[in-house]
């Protein structure tokens, strides 16, 4: 069984959507307490739908996103479609209209805020112009200050809502960092060995060959049950090392497919986080680090006798980090400097190529930690 949590609650997708139900129920709220719910009943009704809409797809939609601008536009042009539907300069949905600005925001960070919100007022003008709605109405009717509030306003909401999502996000991974280790996974109750089997039927032994039966039973068990290991690591060699489904796969996506390769086989509990806001990254260094989360979670299933494996993904301004956690036996000997993790060492000469590190040491509690980061360079 699989356990994912692929984002947590801060995630872009979540915040897209977040904010638009949230916009439309105050919008619906103030209008309800004016008494004019009735007259924009159309608008309230169409904007609720595109709001399940949205819930349903803003995952994708926020991975399309990341690779076409296209889809910003696009709902750019809706919101902008409902503004000048709904009132114009004087819409209550105001708003919810700014919706469209704060998935660039998170996405691009100070360039994605700035040319989301100058593409929003200008298209504003200009659509509002189309209908009869020129800026000059709005000044002659109620002055210089109230203009310059309205051309602001979505400035100011597309840089301020990803800012403050982007300082929350920061407080949480400092906390993280300041404990060292991410969050120590629980231990699951396992199973007690199996008894050696008992010998029944056909024709009686005598003692002697009783005694040799026992006294041999053991070393059977063992052998079979090393054949049976190497065979499933075999087995999960295949499957996690299988090509994704496209080369070009972003990471977390590669990421999110491999844990599932790997819950499904092993049956282990795994979780997937991913935090921070996601960033592009040189196609070698996403290589290396798919490379490492393979090398890792084979290594989780055949040194680590774990029973649960914790992989995250963490962007911050200049670098990415990858952490793959189990809660297992530990490092037998200190260190992953031995044969069984060849991988490993492996691995980290070649991150260093890649002006990248590695880092491999227990966890409070039990379990090993490996810790890849590399930079977006």
């Amino acid at each position: 069984m699989r356990e994912t949590r692929s984002t947590p609650w801060l995630a872009n997708h979540i915040i897209f959507f977040s904010y638009r139900w949230l916009a439309w129920a105050c919008t619906a709220l103030v209008l309800l307490y004016q008494g004019r719910a009735w007259s924009y009943m159309a608008v309230l009704g169409v904007t609720a739908l595109a709001n399940f809409v949205t819930t349903i797809i803003a995952r994708p939609f926020t991975r399309l996103a990341q690779r076409n601008s296209l889809a910003l536009g696009a709902d750019m042009l809706y919101t902008l479609l409902v503004l000048a539907w709904s009132g114009g300069w004087d819409s209550p949905f105001i708003f919810y209209t700014f919706s469209s600005l704060i998935l660039p925001g998170l996405l691009s960070g100070l360039h994605g805020w700035v040319m989301s919100s100058l593409s929003f007022v200008a298209g504003a003008a200009m659509l509002l112009w189309a209908t009869d709605q020129p800026p000059a109405t709005e000044l002659v009717e109620h002055g210089w200050l109230n203009l310059a509030m309205v051309l602001l306003a979505p400035i100011a909401v597309g840089f301020i809502v990803p800012w403050l999502i982007e300082s929350a996000r920061q407080i949480i991974m400092n906390r993280q960092i300041a404990r060292q280790t991410p969050p120590v996974l629980p231990r699951f109750e396992r199973m007690p060995n199996a008894e050696p089997p008992r010998f029944t039927g056909g024709t009686r032994a005598s003692a002697a060959q009783r005694q040799r039966l026992l006294d041999d039973a053991p070393l059977a068990l063992q052998m079979l049950k090393t054949r049976t290991a190497e065979q499933s690591v075999e087995d999960l060699r295949r499957i996690i090392f299988m090509p994704l489904n496209a080369p070009d796969m972003e990471l977390s996506a590669a990421l999110d497919a491999l844990a599932t390769r790997f819950g499904k086989h092993t049956g282990m509990p795994i979780q997937v986080t991913f935090l921070g806001r996601t960033q592009s990254v040189h196609p070698l260094h996403r290589d290396l680090l798919v490379r490492l989360a393979q090398e890792s979670l084979l290594n989780v299933q055949q040194h680590a006798h774990a029973d649960a494996a914790l992989l995250t993904l963490r962007y911050d301004a200049t670098s990415v980090a990858l952490m793959i956690q189990d809660n297992g036996v530990g490092l037998l000997d200190g260190t992953h400097e031995r044969p069984g993790l060849r991988a490993l060492r492996a691995m980290q000469y070649r991150l260093s190529e890649f002006g990248g590190r590695l880092d491999v040491f227990e966890t409070e509690g039990g379990g090993v930690t490996v810790r890849a980061t590399m930079p977006l360079d």
